[in-house]
């Protein structure tokens, strides 16, 4: 027979897949402990990486004029 025949008996095996996904997942949450359900993440700066940067080239420093003779 085909199941489109039977309309009601589609309906009632969802029903029971539904609840028996829900009872299971009821079962792994009871499992498990409650603290493992969420942990601050580790925040860690990630490292610069130099081979990306371009090297600027280095120029001699000058002494900043400030506009009176010497």
């Amino acid at each position: 027979m085909f199941p489109t025949a039977h309309p009601d008996i589609m309906g009632q095996l969802a029903n029971e897949r539904a609840a028996t996904l829900r009872s299971d997942a009821e079962r792994y949450r009871r499992g498990r402990p409650f603290l493992a359900s969420w942990r601050k993440a580790r925040f860690v700066e990630p490292a610069a990486d130099l081979s990306r940067v371009t090297p600027v080239p280095a120029q001699p420093l000058q002494a900043p004029r400030t506009g009176r003779a010497a």
